[in-house]
């Protein structure tokens, strides 16, 4: 007798091992996920700081960056200015206006909140005890911050 099909038991193996091999896959998916999201806060929270080094080496007399006029060659991708200080995308805020050139990045949430993640700086010139370029970690994901403020020390 020729009997086609499966048994019940190789059915529950195969079944077995897609949830096993699922279980593993997805973190490590949504990990890469966020790493992809981050980075493109990293890409313009970058741009505008490089912007503001190039405007503190023609200005020198300045210390603080406030209005995107005064960093107007900066290229962001992803977003709109939505003032004069605020650049927005769909995951994230830039806040400019702090000394050294410093720009607050915040992560937008579907609730329409934000949490602070970091804020990055690069300094006109060097002052003695102090760095050139920096990175405050937010307490919101201090992990993510971490990793994102080590990056950008590393550029």
């Amino acid at each position: 007798m020729n009997q086609q099909g499966f048994t019940l038991i190789e059915v529950l193996v195969v079944v077995l091992i897609i949830g096993i091999l699922s279980a593993i896959a997805l973190p490590q998916y949504e990990t890469a996920v966020e790493k992809a999201r981050m980075s493109e806060a990293m890409i313009n929270a970058k741009a505008i700081t490089d912007a503001a080094q190039r405007y503190f080496q023609a200005n020198p007399n300045d210390t603080v960056i406030s209005n995107k006029n005064q960093i107007a060659d900066v290229d962001l991708k992803g977003g709109q200015w939505v003032d004069v200080d605020t650049y927005q995308t769909k995951l994230f805020i830039y806040k400019l206006g702090g000394e050294n050139g410093r720009v607050d990045v915040y992560r937008t949430d579907s609730g329409n909140t934000t949490k602070f993640i970091y804020n990055l700086w690069q300094k006109p010139e060097f002052t003695e005890g102090d760095t050139l370029k920096g990175c405050i970690e937010g307490t919101e994901d201090p992990d993510t911050a971490e990793q994102m403020c080590k990056f950008f020390q590393g550029m």
